[in-house]
């Protein structure tokens, strides 16, 4: 290298910043920069932790190659201190350039880690560094302040103790075959594509799922096992642990950043070579089984030969905030591609998605209809709230007939799963004096009462504060409750049932680590007869004493503002459906609602009514449900027939909104979009402290897609209205 070059690298800041920015190597830390290396620099008076994109040498007194543009004397005009190095810019005009503060301690983030981030950021219309915030949102730990239990090291120590012997589950001649069709779907055309398996609940996904992530570790490739929520994973792990032993890690967002850093280290493969060097070669290979949620996405994958999205329809698997606002589903497909590696997506109820990604042909579809244990379809009944309120057959919350159903099958030894989609005691504290509401102050939202420790709770932004039942308006003592939530139902059903063992599974007690994982064993050892929740409890679970689920007030699944709110609510009660009678017992799902007519609560029971005549076709009957509504987005221009953009404008101002509402309206006439709608005012209209509108934009899904994209992210941009104008990609 010449004496009089310079060392340039451009590098990826954490931030939502879209612009360039280059620093130069001091001669002092030159040899220990490569690409990917995670570097300190200062920007705008701040220190941030970069990483390395591209490194250009070039002699002094030339721009490095292709890293310069205007951005640049973006970056230069708002330093703060001392700009060491200069360079003649595009305009001829002399730019300043800082030097890098330190080389990290660190791994370098990999070349296919960084082709990921682009793709997020590219199809989500994000900056790169909001990509690389959510990978990597803290590694930095003092070891001094906090202490892992276990190191990277000790999982390589584990492994040289002898192999876990691989005690598969065995297949029954149907799921072998099903095996086998995976196989051929994942090489069908002679490229790699996504499968989708659709296999109603009971059916043994999971074991398909075991045989072919053992096909994985024995070619010496690692497996990302995906499920939608945190409490699925705890369910999983004893299984899944009693076959894949110390290669089975556990990555999701509750875990200690030390635990975290500790995976980074193995699945990466770069530590291995340090322990090998000290203690010889680790005998087998050193491929991994991460069973996470969807922030293992983002991991340092170092040979990723299958990824299983697990329960794909769940719109868990979609990030709404923060950005990068991505659906984990469809990031999966550009991990695997990256990497050469096949994707397994499963469902007992496919999203829409999916479905219509079968239809074109780009992904192959694989059907397993038959329930692993034989059990018959679950029985669906119906029970009419207001015929029971008007006949007197209502208990609080619950009708005559569902308590009788709930207490024969607690006496015959058996469990009941209730449901509803509401956490706390009351959703509603309403004076019965004035009519007034008690509302959040940040919020357009009611607070929610949580007896449990008496206090009023916002949902959204979760300000809290001690119950008073005086009324801040008429100054009465007459605030009483109004509606009822999970903890309420708990409450009621300890008095109808006296002698019933009863817990509840929400947000509020998962809030601890081990109040969940007690509840969910005490479940499934049978201790607990009936198990009050909310959607946490319709994921995945595996319960084999479990004999009836009972829907709380199923219409409210239906009444949301929400195009795909039908489609949810047939998902969720078909999950429900299948959580029942996994064994070889029917079991016996009941619906009590207000609106028994509904044509999907019709539509849903006349169809699981012919599944029980036909025999065991669940998941065709469901299937020929969602077809039909799949139809209905079809004729009016919905998602997946068409591709959707969500903007989302926010203010404290409502004057200030509506202004930059006229903005964003103006921007959107020429961006190649279908259809525009908005303004309009959304459910929840102010969260914390800002008030909120919103637009839909339809875009055609055509070779055009990606500029029409493009072109509203240029639009948005144009308008320099910061963070209030948010731009979110395949909305929920």
């Amino acid at each position: 290298m010449a004496d009089n070059s310079t060392i340039y690298v451009s590098v990826i800041l954490p931030l939502k910043y879209r612009g360039g920015a280059t620093y130069i190597v001091p001669e002092h830390l030159v040899g220990d920069v490569v690409a990917g290396s995670r570097v300190k620099v200062d920007f705008a008076g701040k220190v941030y932790s970069a990483v390395v994109e591209s490194i250009s040498s070039v002699l002094s007194g030339d721009s490095p190659a292709n890293a310069l543009s205007d951005s640049h004397e973006e970056l230069s005009s708002c330093a703060e201190s001392a700009l060491l190095g200069t360079a003649k810019g595009l305009s001829g005009r002399e730019i300043l350039y800082k030097e890098i503060l330190a080389v990290e301690p660190y791994p370098p983030v990999s070349i296919n880690e960084i082709r990921l981030w682009h793709e997020v950021a590219d199809y989500y219309l994000c900056s790169i560094g909001e990509v690389y915030k959510a990978a990597y949102p803290s590694m930095a730990i003092r070891q001094e302040q906090v202490k892992s239990r276990k190191t990277a090291a000790s999982f390589y120590e584990n492994l040289q103790n002898g192999e876990c012997g691989y005690k598969l589950p065995e297949l029954s001649s149907l799921q072998q075959e099903v095996l086998e069709s995976i196989g051929v779907g994942f090489a069908a055309n002679g490229k790699k594509r996504p499968v989708l398996l659709h296999g109603v609940t009971g059916s043994g996904k999971t074991e398909i799922y075991m045989h072919l992530a053992c096909e994985q570790l024995k070619l010496g490739r690692s497996v990302l096992y995906m499920a939608p929520e945190i409490a699925i994973t705890r369910q999983l792990q004893t299984r899944l642990k009693a076959l894949f032993g110390e290669r089975l890690l556990i990555f999701h967002s509750k875990q200690s950043a030390v635990e975290k850093k500790r995976i980074h280290k193995i699945v990466s493969g770069e530590y291995l070579k340090d322990y090998e060097k000290q203690t010889g070669p680790v005998a087998g290979n050193d491929a991994v089984v991460v069973l996470g949620t969807r922030s293992a996405l983002f991991l340092p994958y170092g040979k990723l030969g299958l990824v299983i999205v697990d329960e794909e329809h769940d719109p868990s698997y979609k990030q709404t905030e923060p950005s990068p606002r991505y659906q984990a589903r469809d990031v999966a497909v550009m991990l695997a591609n990256i990497h050469g590696a096949n994707v397994l997506l499963g469902s007992a109820t496919p999203s829409f998605e999916s479905l219509y990604n079968c239809m074109i042909g780009r992904f192959a579809k694989v059907e397993l209809l038959e329930k692993y244990y034989g059990a018959q379809d679950t029985v669906v009944g119906v029970i009419d709230t207001i015929w029971a309120r008007k006949s007197g057959q209502m208990r609080g919350n619950f009708s005559q007939k569902l308590i009788n159903a709930i207490r024969k099958r607690v006496e015959e030894g058996k469990q009941v799963l209730v449901f509803k989609n509401r956490r706390s005691y009351a959703p509603v504290v309403e004076c019965t004096e004035c009519g007034e509401t008690v509302k959040c102050p940040h919020c357009n939202v009611n607070l929610s009462y949580h007896r449990y420790n008496s206090t009023l709770r916002c949902h959204y932004c979760d300000y809290t504060v001690r119950f008073n039942p005086v009324c801040s308006k008429c100054g009465l003592e007459s605030l009483k409750c109004r509606g009822a939530g999970t903890e309420r139902l708990e409450e009621e059903l300890k008095e109808l049932l006296p002698g019933a063992r009863i817990a509840r599974f929400d947000a509020d007690v998962t809030a601890s680590k081990r109040a969940e994982e007690a509840v969910i064993k005490s479940f499934a050892a049978g201790v607990i007869d009936v198990l009050v929740g909310t959607q946490m409890i319709s994921k995945g679970f595996d319960f084999r004493n479990l004999k009836l689920v009972a829907v709380i007030d199923a219409d409210s699944l239906l009444s949301m503002q929400d195009f795909r709110a039908d489609e949810r609510a047939l998902q969720m009660f078909s999950q429900l459906l299948g959580r029942a009678g996994r064994r070889e017992e029917p079991g016996e799902l009941l619906l009590q609602t207000n609106c028994k007519d509904h044509p999907v609560i019709k539509s849903f029971v006349e169809m699981n009514s012919k599944s029980a005549l036909q025999g065991n076709m669940a998941g065709n009957v469901n299937l020929t449900a969602q077809m039909n509504l799949m139809e209905q987005r079809r004729e009016f221009s919905f998602a997946p027939f068409v591709r959707m953009v969500k903007i989302i404008v926010k203010h404290s101002s409502k004057e200030r909104l509506d202004l930059i509402c006229d903005k964003v309206a103006d921007s959107l006439g020429q961006i190649g979009a279908l259809e525009v709608t908005g303004p309009f005012v959304p459910p929840v209209d102010k969260v914390r402290g800002e008030w909120l509108m919103a637009f839909y934009v339809k875009f055609a899904r055509d070779r055009k897609l990606k500029e029409h994209k493009q072109k509203l992210m240029q639009s948005i941009l144009g308008l320099k209205c910061g963070n209030s104008v948010i731009i979110d990609v395949d909305p929920l």
